[in-house]
């Protein structure tokens, strides 16, 4: 009978380095893409509960007296800024009432995440502008959660 392999059976160690380095080159990429993965999970579930506090605040402001809303949530007050329950952070509301008859309501969401990075321009959460925390020059603070309502009087 012939033989159907003319060489010994098994791996050379050239052949089994290359896949070694194959497979490492593999596993890195993959543990990065994991990591990279979690660091995003954790925003997301930082950003709804931002949002929750957010809506949460905007539902007390909603129920709140009209002719009150701009006196008692101006910058500064006794409910502006307001810490936030869910994340360590601070929440700053801004009201236009140029218009007496609507109100418009953006409330802005600052947090430090778990690895001490600032989300939002309040660089030191105290729910204040300081110098240095304006980056956009829009003279008040920012953040990826905002959220923005107008409120009509009943």
């Amino acid at each position: 009978m012939r033989k159907i392999f003319q060489r010994p059976g098994g791996f050379t160690l050239v052949e089994l380095l290359m896949a070694t380095i194959i497979l490492s080159v593999v596993l890195v990429g993959l543990i990065q893409l994991f990591i990279r993965c979690s660091v995003l999970t954790e925003l997301a579930s930082n950003i709804t509960a931002a949002m929750s506090e957010a809506q949460g605040k905007m539902e007390e402001i909603r129920n709140y007296d009209f002719d009150s809303i701009a006196t008692d949530y101006v910058n500064g007050g006794a409910l502006n800024p307001f810490d936030l329950t869910q994340l360590a952070g601070k929440g700053i509301i801004y009201i236009d009432s140029s218009n007496a008859d609507l109100l418009e309501v953006e409330i802005v969401i600052s947090w430090q995440n778990k690895y001490g990075r600032i989300i939002g321009e309040d660089l030191d959460l105290d729910g204040t502008l300081d110098t240095g925390e304006d980056v956009n020059g829009d003279s008040k603070l920012s953040s990826i959660a905002t959220l923005v309502s107008q409120i009509a009087e009943r």
